[in-house]
């Protein structure tokens, strides 16, 4: 009984050396890929910011309905991002911190019309203001699954201070997003989910609305 936490922890930690060496079993390239062709059917003309586009799997996907927006801060992976997605003159790329710079896009004023959230961790630190990002479109999310990490005490208050709770469901992640849209007044819709083993890949509908029709009150 007692070597079962040591156990588990090893475990982890062999999951999250494979995470950072992007091993397709942990990143489902092919299930995301499915799932954004499903999601962007006779889409066209679209702009897309890949906020953690990683190896460009996803990114080369949604050159198909427009131009990419791709960041990628780390350096062995963008130098890899960048060797890629040479035959793709839709995808720009940026290196920079993701985590910053969508505020610097927020403070330029800057829209687009799908974004792609799929940091290595928790995306929490992105919401409520990522929907200032986006008016009309689609958002993806990759979600980690709570009760399938090693959660120590930083993680616990983490999840509590968004979630209100420690291990959060499923169900309580989606309708804390969907409120977090009307932060900014966008109506934030599920309109698919994949269960990917130790992650959950959300794509949502997202449109901006206004106060007085979406409450039903007159400014007086």
């Amino acid at each position: 009984m007692g070597d079962k936490p040591k156990l588990r922890v090893i475990d982890h930690e062999i999951v999250r050396k494979k995470q950072r060496g992007y091993c397709d079993t942990l990143h489902h390239p092919d299930e995301k890929i499915n799932q954004i062709k499903q999601v962007l059917e006779g889409q066209s003309d679209l702009s897309t910011l890949d906020l953690f586009a990683g190896r460009g799997n996803c990114s080369k996907i949604y050159t198909d309905y427009g131009f990419v927006q791709a960041n990628e801060f780390k350096g062995k992976v963008f130098t890899e991002l960048r060797e890629q997605i040479r035959e793709y003159p839709n995808i720009f790329i940026n290196r920079t911190n993701s985590f910053l710079d969508f505020h610097k896009r927020i403070a330029e004023k800057q829209t687009f019309d799908v974004i792609d959230l799929d940091p290595y961790g928790f995306p929490n630190r992105f919401f409520p203001d990522v929907f200032l990002l986006i008016e009309k479109g689609f958002m993806f999310v990759t979600m980690p699954k709570p009760y399938v990490n090693i959660l120590n005490g930083i993680t616990k208050v983490h999840l509590t201070s968004y979630y209100g709770e420690q291990n959060p469901s499923m169900e309580t992640i989606i309708e804390r997003i969907a409120l977090w849209g009307l932060c900014h007044w966008r109506k934030v819709e599920l309109i698919d989910s994949l269960d990917l083993k130790s992650v959950w890949r959300f794509a949502f509908a997202v449109e901006k609305v206004k106060a007085t029709e979406y409450t039903g009150v007159r400014n007086r």
